[in-house]
């Protein structure tokens, strides 16, 4: 009855140790693949892009207000 016992935590201590060392290899597994990866990607250089001051003022003060502007879309439209 005693080697019984023993052969069943004998199995039970291998696959502790099984799960560990598999736990282990997934570790450095998913490091490994990180720094590759921080490794080819390369931060990409920022480009600043600039609105022209008169583009800039025009959007903020329009000469025309909306009314004037689109007044001619809805003119022709007729209501029953």
């Amino acid at each position: 009855m005693n080697t019984i016992y023993f052969f069943s935590y004998l199995v039970i201590l291998s696959m502790k140790a099984i799960a560990i060392f598999l736990l282990f290899i997934g570790i450095l597994l998913i490091i490994q693949g990180y720094y590759s990866n921080k490794l080819v990607c390369k931060k990409d250089k920022v480009v600043v892009k600039y609105v022209p001051r008169s583009v800039y003022e025009d959007q903020m003060n329009p000469s025309e207000s909306l009314q004037t502007f689109y007044k001619g879309m809805f003119e022709d439209i007729i209501l029953r």
